[in-house]
């Protein structure tokens, strides 16, 4: 086997594993990685902001959502006390409008056959 066929390192002159040493790409350089860290500062501070903006967002939609609630229990209370003082006022007139209708028919009921009208065939005065 010593013909060269065999493609098996002697271990007398085999160093172990290369070490491949770890290069940067050309285009990487100081002002490339300033401008990367830069970007991802500056996409950072957006996030943070947009986060702050919805906190803020949603804090007052519960805020409205709140106010909407007590305007529309105030507004429940109101109409309710304002539907009873009309209803309590409605029910005074009919009681006056029916003490008017019974003093109406006491007052026909007197005055049946009597026509206080002149007859047609007397001339009507002029008032001067």
């Amino acid at each position: 086997m010593a013909s060269g066929d065999n493609k098996q390192p002697d271990t007398e002159t085999s160093r172990g594993p290369q070490r491949r040493t770890l290069s940067l790409p050309s285009w990487l350089d100081g002002r490339t990685i300033a401008l990367l860290t830069g970007m991802v500062s500056i996409a950072a501070m957006v996030q943070t902001s947009h986060s702050g903006l919805s906190d803020d967002i949603h804090r007052l939609r519960d805020e409205m959502y709140a106010m909407r609630t007590e305007l529309r229990q105030e507004f429940r209370g109101e109409i309710g006390g304002l539907r009873h003082e009309l209803t309590a006022k409605i029910e005074k007139l009919d009681e006056r409008l029916r003490k008017v209708e019974i003093d109406l028919a006491a007052i026909r009921t007197h005055l049946m056959g009597f026509d206080a009208r002149p007859p047609h065939d007397e001339p009507q005065h002029e008032p001067s």
